[in-house]
């Protein structure tokens, strides 16, 4: 069956809707749920007590089908570690993601309730971080474009530069190796590590991405969306499905954009076009 993964935005609504028990059961026979950790964080950081329970036992209604993988930052870990074991043999399919731990949990609910605030506040704190980044990177990029031609590059054209040789996120990428392993890679290594290992590659990808809306675009241009640190790094677990479901404007461009940048085949959809083919209708 196709794997299938539900954005936080698409959990809430699906809750929500009146069709609710219906496409549950046609989701059953036809995909296997694959329940990301930063799902399941953001619904642990909803502060209304009742709200999160009843979400979390819609997830539980999901995991009858599915199982929960880790979170990103740890697969790109279990992934880096991997790689340095036997770079040879590395094979990405084979580095087991699954989290049967955050599956025992949406049941149990030992911890999330007691850890609903901290997490929240910790996401707030988080997602401002990595807005900074970007907000402090924005000036010497309009200086750099102001001093020369005036030519902004593409999408596409950045993110060949950015992991061509000597590009700023191929520096990146193995610094990332080296906080997951504890050695430094080569150059080549790192190349070679971003080029067979697809969920790392769509995290660098998501970086370029986010750079690029932020500190590059033109005005002129259509936005690519500016979504947050948790869902613009949801673009790691595309490669886990063959359907990424999303009820966020802003995340479903962001995600397209790195879809087509790692050339990736599968299928990024909004919450209706979904609803409608599940139901083999026409989305309006």
């Amino acid at each position: 069956m196709k794997k299938l993964i539900f954005d936080t935005s698409v959990i809430n609504a699906l809750a929500a809707d009146k069709d609710c028990d219906a496409m549950i059961e046609k989701l059953g026979g036809a995909y296997q749920m694959v329940i990301t950790h930063t799902a399941v964080a953001e619904v642990t950081a909803t502060p209304d007590d009742t709200k999160r329970n009843l979400i979390l036992d819609f997830m539980e209604r999901l995991l009858k089908f599915g199982i929960c993988v880790y979170p990103f930052q740890w697969i790109i870990e279990r992934q880096a570690n991997a790689y340095q074991a036997d770079s040879k043999t590395f094979e990405w399919p084979n580095v087991n993601v699954r989290f049967r731990e955050l599956e025992q949990e949406v049941v149990s609910r030992k911890n999330i309730n007691l850890v609903s605030d901290k997490t929240r506040q910790s996401h707030r704190q988080i997602d401002r971080d990595y807005q900074q980044i970007f907000a402090t990177a924005k000036n010497p990029f309009e200086a750099l474009f102001e001093g020369g031609d005036g030519n902004r590059p593409s999408l596409p054209e950045l993110f060949d530069i950015l992991l061509g040789e000597g590009g700023a996120h191929l520096s990146t990428g193995a610094n990332l190796m080296e906080r997951a392993t504890g050695t430094h890679p080569s150059e080549s290594e790192a190349k070679d590590f971003i080029e067979r290992c697809p969920p790392f590659k769509a995290l660098l990808a998501a970086l370029c991405v986010s750079q690029y809306e932020r500190c590059i675009r033109e005005k002129r241009l259509e936005s690519l969306g500016r979504p947050g640190r948790l869902d613009i790094f949801s673009s790691v677990y595309l490669v886990y499905c063959q359907v990424f479901v999303t009820n966020d404007a802003g995340q479903y461009k962001a995600l397209k954009a790195v879809a087509q940048l790692i050339a990736l085949e599968m299928e990024i959809l909004k919450y209706d076009e979904f609803k409608a083919t599940l139901f083999g209708l026409s989305a309006r």
